[in-house]
């Protein structure tokens, strides 16, 4: 409190302003690492990101919903957006428990990366991990969903390891943290490809040769896929 306007008072005013400033600087930092994760927050705020990004390799995980846009056109909004609030907490929570990082939500898409920007050396096993984890928990929130008389989910996944880009692109006036190259686009290629063979998680070829665990899978027959001029191969994960 303020009791005097001599250099007590002037030293409890400066103090004031600056608990004041600190407090502020605290709520900002704490709400931007929930629209950035805490690990992009950190390096953005201490200058560790190039301008021209930065090259390494890291795994990706692209996943999203099956039939969503029916979903959308048969449900309140109001309870589309409460779900999908849902599902994404207990998917994220599944991908920071391997030390991923959730990148963006796109609609009902969930783009995530292991290995970056923190250097993992098994992010492969990581991703794979992973997405057999929110395999199991998409099956409980499903239970709790059927409890209450609600459409259950179904998701696919795409794995794909591979070199990239990170960085920061965007405008001058707005930034976003993002991985550009060759890898993030066959990664969401490769997750649509699950309508193909039926699946829920498909892995490429690529991944399963940098794996150092070995996990129960199937080879699939070679695919063309839009904006490639080769084939690939993709492996599915086996319950």
């Amino acid at each position: 409190p303020l009791v005097s306007a001599d250099e007590f008072g002037q030293i409890a005013f400066k103090t004031n302003n600056l608990i004041h400033g600190l407090r502020e600087r605290d709520v900002c930092y704490m709400s931007f690492g929930k629209y950035v994760t805490p690990e992009i927050r950190d390096r953005i705020l201490n200058g560790h990101i190039p301008v021209n990004g930065e090259r390494t390799e890291g795994t990706l995980l692209f996943s999203d919903l099956r039939d969503f846009t029916r979903y959308v056109d048969t449900t309140e909004p109001e309870e589309v957006i409460k779900s999908m609030r849902e599902y994404f907490t207990a998917m994220e929570r599944v991908i920071r428990k391997y030390h991923g990082i959730v990148l963006q939500y796109v609609g009902d898409e969930i783009e995530a990366v292991f290995g970056v920007p923190i250097n993992l050396e098994d992010h492969p096993d990581r991703a794979v991990q992973a997405a057999l984890e929110m395999r199991k928990k998409l099956a409980e929130l499903n239970q709790q969903r059927a409890r209450h008389g609600k459409v259950p989910f179904r998701h696919g996944f795409g794995v794909h390891t591979g070199k990239l880009l990170a960085g920061n692109t965007g405008s001058r006036e707005r930034l976003s943290y993002a991985l550009i190259g060759g890898t993030v686009n066959l990664a969401s290629r490769i997750a649509g490809l699950n309508k193909t063979f039926g699946s829920d998680i498909l892995v490429s070829g690529a991944t399963v040769e940098r794996l150092h665990r070995k996990f129960p899978m199937t080879e699939e027959e070679e695919q063309l896929v839009k904006g490639y001029s080769d084939p690939i191969t993709v492996y599915r994960v086996e319950s």
